[in-house]
């Protein structure tokens, strides 16, 4: 996910705030779905919003573009004043270059002719580093800046003799709106989610990662549509969860043990056949989901 800002002046840029209609804040050439989570900007969808980088683009592209983050909304009652700031180590984007990605990030027709503020479910930084506007290694020095180092110790599945009740291990795909639900989910019952790319590094692989920082005492597995799969020879393919998702569901099974782990499905999504006592959950709209999910908590000796 990724903000998007278009400015028909140039110095929209120079220096923050920006002031944005609200009318057209979160609202024009976003999906429902999107624009219903954050056109209000309650609490939770400002800090969601900090969490995404930011594209600063002027109209038509008549300047460069940047990459960025905002840093605070402020609410009024016919605008959305945004304080941002640009990443010190990723470069402007040269002119032309959000047309040239122009269906990759999901532009509109006309969306660089109109001052607004989008919100776009695509993976930003991938995407500029396959039309060769970044590299991964600047994509990781900008990350490692926004997140705190923190020393690597030896892990520990365990806290004081029991499992760490206090934390959940959260695997996901590329739904970004499906992630944040159940980390909100998490946070609201007084749980700390754990999500491994906002996470530090410190200098670990991402196998070590994983293994560092599922220390917890259960884990939740997002399969959602990301990727179609079939069998050699078959016509059609079925909606499959990306292949690191299965890996780490059964990491954690493994590590944690089944009780400990459940699979929340969204949609219509194969699911491993081979593993017997895995319990999945269906993500409905009505929320029972949450409740399922307490009750297996509640098994394994949280608090919820």
């Amino acid at each position: 996910m990724f903000n998007l800002f278009i400015s028909y002046s140039p110095e929209s840029w120079d220096s923050s705030p920006y002031e944005c209609d609200r009318s057209r804040a979160v609202v024009e050439y976003t999906v429902d779905e999107i624009s219903e989570r954050y056109k209000f900007f309650d609490d939770n969808a400002i800090n969601e919003l900090k969490s995404f980088p930011a594209l600063f683009v002027t109209e038509k592209e008549a300047t460069q573009s940047r990459i960025g983050y905002i840093t605070n909304v402020r609410r009024r009652s016919d605008a959305a004043v945004i304080d941002f700031e640009f990443d010190p180590i990723l470069p402007a984007l040269p002119i032309g270059a959000i047309e040239a990605m122009r269906v990759d990030i999901g532009l509109g027709r006309w969306e660089l002719s109109r001052t607004h503020w989008a919100v776009k479910d695509e993976p930003l930084f991938d995407i500029l580093i396959r039309h060769g506007y970044l590299n991964s290694q600047q994509v990781e020095a900008s990350q490692k800046l926004r997140i705190p180092e923190q020393p690597v110790l030896p892990p520990s599945q365990e806290v004081d003799g029991c499992f760490n009740n206090s934390q959940v291990f959260i695997v996901h795909g590329h739904d970004e709106i499906a992630k944040l639900d159940v980390a909100n989910f998490v946070t609201s019952i007084g749980l700390e989610p754990i999500i491994l790319h906002m996470q530090a590094s410190s200098g670990m692989t991402i196998i070590e990662k994983i293994e560092y920082y599922s220390n917890v005492g259960f884990g939740i597995v997002l399969y959602t549509p990301c990727d179609v799969g079939q069998k050699v020879g078959d016509l059609t393919g079925q909606h499959r969860a990306r292949q690191n998702v299965v890996f780490e569901h059964g990491y954690l099974i493994g590590k944690l043990g089944r009780p400990r782990v459940s699979a929340v499905v969204k949609g219509a999504v194969e699911t491993p056949n081979d593993i017997s006592g895995v319990v999945y959950v269906g993500m409905d709209t009505t929320g029972s989901w949450q409740e399922q999910l307490k009750v297996e908590m509640r098994g394994v000796g949280y608090h919820v």
